[in-house]
C-alpha cells in the first residue's frame, strides 16, 4: 500500500509524533518500544530535531526575502536595490555662518580689490566637528550664492570720528565634513566591466567628483579646479543605463549672479554609489570595453568616416575605465546625529584657502589673518544611517514614485531634486490643461518676500530639468506665478485692564504670523473667520468688530490683483465670499509690509454708550 506522508506540522513535537504514528502504521513488527529509555526514542528525537531545523531556516530564509517580515539589515538592504531606492548613509548637519573681514576704505567706500575670495573647500571648526563651505564666498559681491543680498558693511572710524576701514559679514553656509581624495592606479585586472571600488572610511557622505588621468605617474593630487572642469571628469548618475546628466554650462551666462545655468549632457563616462550594510560606500563603474571611436578608428582612417553612436547604443551601460591611468575620488566625509551644535559654536579657523590679491601683500596678509566666523543659528539636520525600519519605509515610498512624471506631484517632487546651484524656487503652482504641463514660480526678495519676478534663468534651468522626466506627450511651459499683496483693517474691543499698546503689537504679529509666506501655499484661499478667531483668542480682546481686507496694487508693492470682486473700486477693498477671500491656482496671498498694512482699530470697553 502506498505510504502517507503528513506535511504541515513543523514543530517538533508533532514531527516526533508523526514519526512514532508512521512506524506504528507501516512497520510494526519492527518496533515495539518506543518510550523515552528506548534506543528507538534517540532516532526519533534526531529526526524531528533534523526536520524542526530545516523547517526554521526555511521558514527565516522566505522571511528574508518579503519586505514587511526582514530583520537582517543586509536583506532589507537587497530589498531596497531591487525596488531601486537609493539609501542614504550619513547625514551632515548645515550651518548658517556670518564670515567677517577687515579691508582698507578706499574713499568713502571700502576697497574690493581687497575682498578676497574664500575658496571652496576651506574649514571651520566648532565643538571638534568640521565645517566646510561648499561654494567659493566673494566679499566683493554683495551677492551669495543663492542669490540674495547678506552682504554687510560696517565702517569703523577712531575717536575722533576719522574712517580707518571697513568690516565687511557674509552669510553663507557650511556643511559638516572634510574633503578627501583617494587616488587609485587603473591596471589591467582593474580595467574590466562592472569594475567595483570600496573607499576605505565608514563615515563616508558622498562622492563630489571624480577625474581619470591618463598615465600612471603623479605626484601630486588634482587641483580643486580640477576637480570642478569637464576634462577626464566622470559622473554619478542614480543608474547605469542613464546616460543624461544635468550640469553647469560654462557657456553661458546668467541674469542672477546667485545661480549657474544647467544644461544636460550626454556621457558614458559615468558610475554610481551606493552603501552596504556595513557602512561601506561602494562605487560602481560602467560595463563598456571599448569606445567607438576606438572601434572605428582603422576603419575611419581608411575608409568612410561613420559614427556608430548615431545608429546603435553600444553603451547603454557606460565605459570602462581605460587601463594604465589613475583615479581620483574626491569625496567627503563626517556627518552624523554628533554634528548638531548650538549658536556660536562655530568659531575657530581651520585650514583655509583665502585668495587677496590687492596691491599691498602686507594688506593682503592683514586681511588674511583677520578673518571670523560665528554661528548665528543652530547646526542642524546631521542624522545617522537610517535604521532597518526606516529602510524598510523608504522602499515603499520609493516604489510607488518610480522617478518619472505621471502626475502633477510627480512633477513638484521632482523638480524639489534640482541641484541648488541651479535655482530654488520659493513657492510652485503646477497645473494640467490639454496634456500641457504650466508650471509657475515664485522667489524670495532680498526682505524676505514672495516676488513674483524670477530670473529668467531659473525658469530655463526648470524646463530644461523637467525635460528629461515628462512624459512623451505632455507639453511642459514655465513662467511666473502672481503676488497677491493684502493689507488689513482691523477693529477690536480692548479690555480696559490691559495695556493697549501691548494688545495692538500682539495682534499684528498674530496676523503677520498667520500670513507668513512659509506658512502658506499657492491657490490656499484667506479664511478671513479663522484670522478672527485668532484675534480673539489674544489676552485683552473682548471682541473683533470687523476685519476688511484690502488689495495693495502697485508701486513698491506686486501689480497683480485678486479675481474676487471689490467693494470699493477706489481703495480696492475685497468683497469677502463667506468670509473668505478666494485666490486662482497660480496665486498666493502675502503682507508686503506688516507694520503699515495692517492697521489695528481700538475700542475701549468703558467709552462705549449704550442709549
Amino acid at each position: 500500500m502506498a505510504k502517507q506522508i503528513s506535511y504541515t506540522v513543523r514543530d517538533f513535537q508533532n514531527i516526533r509524533s508523526e514519526l512514532i504514528n508512521y512506524v506504528k502504521s507501516y512497520y510494526p513488527e519492527l518496533i515495539q518500544n518506543a518510550n523515552d529509555a528506548s534506543v528507538f526514542s534517540v532516532f526519533l528525537d534526531m529526526n524531528a530535531a533534523v526536520a524542526d531545523n530545516l523547517n526554521y531556516n526555511i521558514d527565516r530564509a522566505l522571511q528574508e526575502t518579503v519586505l514587511q517580515y526582514a530583520q537582517q539589515r543586509s536583506s532589507i538592504y537587497n530589498i531596497a536595490r531591487t525596488y531601486g531606492l537609493k539609501i542614504p548613509g550619513l547625514r551632515p548637519s548645515v550651518a548658517i555662518c556670518d564670515f567677517s573681514i577687515t579691508v582698507p576704505a578706499f574713499g568713502d567706500q571700502p576697497d574690493n580689490t581687497y575682498c578676497g575670495k574664500l575658496r571652496r573647500g576651506s574649514q571651520f571648526v566648532g565643538a571638534g566637528q568640521v565645517f566646510e563651505n561648499i561654494y567659493d564666498i566673494d566679499f566683493a559681491s554683495a551677492f551669495s550664492n543663492d542669490g540674495v543680498t547678506p552682504r554687510l558693511v560696517i565702517p569703523n572710524r577712531d575717536s575722533n570720528n576719522n574712517l580707518i576701514n571697513y568690516t565687511i559679514i557674509k552669510r553663507e553656509p557650511v556643511v559638516n565634513g572634510i574633503t578627501k581624495v583617494f587616488r587609485r592606479v587603473i591596471n589591467t585586472n582593474d580595467s574590466r566591466p562592472f569594475f567595483e571600488l570600496f573607499l576605505p572610511e565608514k563615515n563616508v557622505i558622498g562622492v563630489t567628483s571624480v577625474i581619470v588621468k591618463p598615465g600612471t605617474n603623479y605626484a601630486n593630487v588634482p587641483s580643486a579646479q580640477e576637480f570642478l572642469s569637464a576634462n577626464n571628469r566622470w559622473y554619478e548618475v542614480d543608474a547605469l543605463a542613464q546616460d543624461r546628466i544635468f550640469i553647469e554650462d560654462p557657456t553661458r551666462s546668467s541674469d542672477n549672479p546667485g545661480l549657474k545655468v544647467g544644461r544636460y549632457v550626454q556621457t558614458n563616462n559615468r558610475f554610481i554609489t551606493e552603501y552596504t550594510p556595513e557602512g561601506f560606500l561602494k562605487m560602481t563603474f560602467g560595463g563598456g570595453s571599448q569606445s567607438t571611436d576606438e572601434i572605428l578608428r582603422d576603419f575611419a582612417r581608411s575608409g568612410q568616416p561613420l559614427d556608430l553612436s548615431k545608429y546603435q547604443n553600444n553603451y547603454s551601460l557606460g565605459s570602462t575605465i581605460p587601463v594604465n591611468s589613475t583615479l581620483f575620488v574626491q569625496y567627503r566625509i563626517g556627518g552624523g546625529l554628533g554634528t548638531n551644535l548650538g549658536v556660536n559654536v562655530i568659531n575657530q579657523i581651520g585650514q583655509v584657502n583665502f585668495e587677496v590679491n590687492g596691491a599691498s601683500q602686507t594688506i593682503n596678509t592683514s586681511v588674511i589673518s583677520s578673518l571670523n566666523c560665528t554661528n548665528p543659528f543652530p547646526a542642524i539636520g546631521g542624522a545617522n544611517l537610517p535604521t532597518v525600519e526606516e529602510v524598510r519605509n523608504l522602499v515603499g515610498f520609493n516604489f510607488s514614485s518610480q522617478n518619472r512624471a505621471v502626475t502633477i506631484n510627480d512633477y513638484e517632487s521632482i523638480l524639489r531634486k534640482m541641484p541648488s546651484q541651479f535655482g530654488a524656487p520659493a513657492k510652485v503652482a503646477i497645473l494640467e490643461s490639454d496634456n500641457k504641463i504650466n508650471v509657475t514660480l515664485l522667489t524670495y526678495d532680498s526682505l524676505g518676500n514672495l516676488s513674483d519676478v524670477v530670473s529668467q534663468t531659473l525658469l530655463d534651468n526648470v524646463a530644461s530639468y523637467l525635460s528629461n522626466y515628462r512624459m512623451i506627450n505632455d507639453y511642459v511651459v514655465v513662467g511666473a506665478a502672481n503676488v497677491i499683496d493684502l493689507s488689513f483693517d482691523i477693529s477690536i474691543v480692548l479690555d480696559s485692564s490691559q495695556n493697549q499698546g501691548v494688545v495692538i503689537t500682539d495682534v499684528i504679529n498674530t496676523v503677520t504670523n498667520f500670513m507668513e509666506p512659509t506658512n502658506r501655499e499657492m491657490g490656499q484661499p484667506l479664511y478671513v473667520s479663522e484670522i478672527k478667531r485668532l484675534i480673539q483668542s489674544l489676552n485683552g480682546v473682548l471682541s473683533v468688530s470687523n476685519v476688511s481686507v484690502f488689495n495693495k496694487v502697485g508701486g513698491l508693492y506686486s501689480s497683480s490683483e485678486t479675481s474676487q470682486s471689490y467693494s470699493n473700486d477706489v481703495t480696492k477693498q475685497i468683497s469677502l465670499v463667506n468670509d473668505t477671500v478666494y485666490s486662482e491656482p497660480n496665486q498666493i496671498f502675502q503682507v508686503r509690509y506688516p507694520n503699515v498694512d495692517i492697521l489695528v482699530r481700538t475700542i475701549n470697553s468703558q467709552t462705549v454708550n449704550i442709549s
